[in-house]
């Protein structure tokens, strides 16, 4: 028979708190980065062919290159709107003030509200 004052196994004592993961660092887990390792040898090895002079490696480290350098552009692009909205936006951006126009009371609707039914 089980003793009615022992502790649910829910409840931990204070030696036996959980284990709560930092939020400050990604979570990268050893599949992900085993992943990344696949990809980057195999991009290392076309690149190596592609120095031995083989046609179809040289092409494909053309694609990769290329590919890499439009995401560059993309995010330099992105960089360059995101400032110039901060910097110049951000000034004369007078939208939270309100509208000049409504004077405290709501635009006439055009349609009515329908009522619900039962």
């Amino acid at each position: 028979m089980p003793n009615e004052s022992s502790t649910s196994p829910d409840v931990h004592p204070s030696s036996m708190q959980p284990i709560v993961r930092s939020r400050v660092l990604p979570r990268v887990s050893f599949r992900a980065m085993m992943v990344w390792t696949v990809i980057a040898a195999v991009i290392a090895a076309v690149a190596r062919a592609a120095g031995d002079g083989a046609t179809f490696a040289k092409a494909v480290t053309a694609a990769v290159v290329s590919i890499a350098f439009f995401f560059l552009l993309a995010g330099f692009a992105f960089l360059m709107s995101w400032a110039t909205a901060k910097l110049v936006i951000g000034k004369f951006d007078n939208s939270r003030e309100g509208n000049p126009f409504a004077k405290d009371q709501l635009p006439p609707q055009l349609l009515k509200p329908r009522e619900p039914e039962l």
